[in-house]
């Protein structure tokens, strides 16, 4: 049995970019994600927002170094060294 992964799965799994500067965009992205659900009262938006926004993050900083750099803002990131 030959189970593939789906194409949006695919998709994130691909390290190269899809336009020039889409790690600026997943960048903006995942810290307006954060910055949009960290004061909800509701614990599971702030969790998801959190969770989207790390994402996001690591997706914009993935391969990159200078990025690396950048993931230490996130609530997530502070704790990722190099």
């Amino acid at each position: 049995m030959n189970v593939e992964k789906p194409d949006t799965i695919k998709r994130f799994d691909d390290p190269h970019p899809l336009f020039p500067g889409e790690h600026w965009v997943d960048l903006a992205g995942g810290i307006a994600a954060w910055l949009l659900t960290r004061k909800h009262p509701s614990l599971a938006v702030r969790t998801l927002g959190t969770f989207l926004g790390a994402t996001l993050v690591a997706r914009a900083a993935h391969g990159r170094h200078t990025m690396s750099n950048v993931m230490r803002w996130t609530p997530i990131g502070g704790g990722i060294q190099r």
